[in-house]
């Protein structure tokens, strides 16, 4: 139920099961509703005292009190509210019966599938029946009005018939053009308009009057004394009870006015063009700046991991040459570490650009935020205090549950670094739903249910101003100390959430505190739960396999390719989708293929596609490292597939294809 909503429905039910049966039904209309519901006769009396419904809703068969009863219950009140029947014991030929006596319509509880639309049917029918009484009663007292007015109004005011010839005329084309209203009856507009305005101004009446249009135009008119003048005319059909009768027409002297308005559209139309070439080059400008801050803040960022990168190979490479090893496992974490940074750095970026690949999945959000609180703890450390705030029963939400945990800690990061001097830092989780007007505010976001998680810091002197909230989401905006954050953090989460289909708010006081929340769409399948790759065991196989590597980088190729021979899988290589498709095409076993995604010329989509129809069976992994618009796991990965992001240690991926292939084998014991 939706107490906050403005249709009002009136639900005579005296079983709960049948009610909540009933508002679920009605749920699916995606519009609100406030449902009041009675269970007796007492229950549904007061009711329609002491309110008004724009439906009622009704069980046949309810103790003390009946159908037929409730029905004249309600029409003696409201003749025009929509009543409809929904019961289990309703035969056709009592329905018909029912209809008869005044009730809208009727919908048996077997087939609640019929509510929304009966509903629907019914709102819009009373709607339109109220709309009409209250435009005829309208038009009526507007009648006489005009006539009363017409007369004492300094503007041309006519009527015209059905036809188009008018039958009424006012005292102003008399005083402003010396035409008295009975020429004009008898004449009509030929005997005003100037020759050379009438032939655009005829052709289009006569289309006003054939299709029942509007017409707005500016003519010049001829006055008695044969001098010439400009009339902006305005004509529209006049109705009554939603038929058109005729038109009425209204025209003002606009002779003064029309060249100094045509010289303004003029200048109006060079200032416009003028403004919209400035704006041009200020989006330009724009652009080029995000470019440069961007490129700035990636090299900076790059050239320290590069120069950690580099440096450590050197050192390394001159151990090794010296044969002196002591120091070789020291300089390898060095190479390890700095390629991990730049890894989380890319990561960062294809979140920001929403280019990262997501497996978007129903997950339950209360568990994962309870699961990552020792996490946040530990993160946080002992200084801030961490409360938490849940709903126990938030609903399930999409979402790709690593990379959500991933935002959470994000924020909980950028809380921490904000209370200096320690304070609370507290963990909300609420079920929301959006109404039309309140998701207008919210970019590329719909009306509907949400789950709403905030993480709020509080402490002495934090809180962001204006200027720092408008540029929070920025790339490589930080307010640290340098070398104490890349300014990827927000951005990141602010990029996942839009891939994702949901929203990022920021609410800040300077001294007070700040307040981030992720709207995470709602969904009604139950939340699955997942385990990441880097957690599973690797699967125990008896015999190993032929894996078909498809890679145009040729380093990739030759590490992956030396690891999977080291572990007793026999390896055939390709730089490219053609080749390898001649050999799957050869009647060599291939029991898994490994490609990456981005290929030159045919990609890896496009090169399982054909190899499925070589060998159905075929187990597949996708390596990706940028999703090229396929931004959803699941717009990958189908049965026996699996996916794996770039960059990746090269233990994941002997796990996840030991997995594979145990799984294929399984598949195909015999009973």
């Amino acid at each position: 139920m939706h107490p906050h909503d403005d249709t009002r429905i009136l639900l005579l039910e005296d079983s709960d099961i049948d009610a909540d049966l009933i508002c679920r039904a009605l749920d699916k209309m995606n519009r609100g509703f406030h449902i009041e519901r009675a269970r007796i006769r007492q229950e549904f009396e007061r009711s329609l005292q002491c309110g008004s419904f724009d439906l009622v809703l009704a069980d046949y068969s309810i103790p003390g009190i009946s159908g037929t009863d409730a029905l004249d219950m309600v029409r003696q009140q409201d003749t025009a509210v929509p009543f409809v029947y929904v019961s289990g014991v309703l035969g056709e030929d009592f329905a018909t019966e029912a209809l008869r006596a005044g009730a809208t319509d009727y919908v048996t509880k077997k087939h609640l599938a019929r509510l929304p639309m009966v509903v629907q049917r019914a709102l819009v029918e009373a709607s339109e029946r109220h709309q009409r009484k209250f435009v005829t009663q309208a038009l009526l007292e507007s009648e006489e009005r005009f006539r009363v007015m017409a007369d004492a109004a300094p503007a041309l005011i006519w009527e015209a018939d059905a036809r188009g010839e008018i039958i009424f005329a006012n005292q102003r084309f008399l005083t402003a053009l010396g035409i008295a209203g009975e020429l004009m009856v008898e004449k009509g507009w030929r005997e005003v308009i100037d020759a050379r305005d009438w032939p655009e101004f005829d052709t289009r009446y006569t289309v006003m009057v054939a299709n029942g249009g509007v017409l707005t135009m500016d003519v010049r008119v001829r006055t008695a004394d044969d001098a010439v003048r400009w009339i902006r005319c305005e004509c529209r059909p006049r109705r009554v009870a939603d038929q058109r009768s005729g038109y009425v027409g209204c025209g003002v002297d606009v002779t003064d006015t029309k060249l100094a308005r045509d010289t303004l559209e003029a200048e109006i139309i060079l200032r416009t063009e003028q403004l919209r070439i400035k704006d041009e080059a200020l989006r330009q400008a724009q652009k080029m700046e995000a470019i440069g801050q961007l490129t700035g803040g990636i090299a900076h960022d790059f050239n320290n991991m590069l120069a950690g990168i580099l440096g450590s190979a050197e050192l390394l490479d001159k151990r090794l040459q010296d044969q002196r090893y002591q120091d070789c496992g020291r300089y390898v974490l060095g190479i390890v570490t700095a390629a991990n940074r730049a890894a989380a750095l890319t990561q960062r970026l294809l979140a920001f650009s929403r280019q990262q690949t997501l497996d978007v999945q129903s997950t339950d959000i209360g568990l994962r935020l309870r699961s990552i609180s020792d996490l946040l703890r530990r993160t946080i450390g002992p200084s801030i205090h961490l409360s938490s705030d849940i709903a126990v029963d938030l609903w399930p939400a999409l979402t790709d549950p690593n990379q959500f945990e991933s935002a959470m800690l994000n924020l909980a990061i950028n809380a921490r670094d904000a209370m200096t001097d320690g304070g609370t830092l507290t963990l909300h989780g609420t079920n929301v739903t959006l109404t039309q007007s309140a998701a207008a505010h919210m970019q590329d976001l719909r009306a509907g249910d949400y789950v709403r998680v905030s993480v709020t810091d509080t402490g002495i002197g934090i809180g962001m101003d204006k200027g720092t909230m408008a540029k929070a989401i920025d790339p490589f905006f930080t307010t640290k100390p340098i070398g104490q954050g890349t300014g990827l953090g927000l951005s990141m989460v602010y990029g996942f959430m839009s891939q994702s289909g949901g929203h990022l708010e920021i609410e800040s006081t300077v001294d007070v505190g700040t307040t981030v929340s992720l709207l995470l769409p709602r969904t009604l399948q139950p939340a699955l739960m997942t385990a990441s790759v880097e957690n599973l065991r690797v699967p125990e196989i008896t015999q190993l396999g032929t894996i078909l590597l498809v890679e145009d980088e040729e380093i990739i190729r030759m590490l992956v390719t030396d690891y999977l021979q080291e572990l007793g899988y026999t390896v055939l290589e390709s730089a490219n989708a053609e080749h390898a498709l001649v050999q799957l095409a050869q009647q060599q076993p291939i029991d898994l293929l490994l490609t990456d995604v981005g290929l030159p010329g045919m990609d890896g989509r496009q090169l399982v596609l054909e190899a499925r129809k070589l060998r159905p069976e075929l187990s597949v992994i996708f390596v990706t490292g940028y999703a090229d618009g396929a931004g959803l796991r699941s717009d990958l990965v189908s049965s026996n597939m699996d996916l794996i992001a770039k960059p990746f240690k090269i233990e994941t991926l002997a796990k996840c294809v030991a997995a594979l292939l145990l799984a294929a084998s399984t598949t195909t014991l015999p009973d």
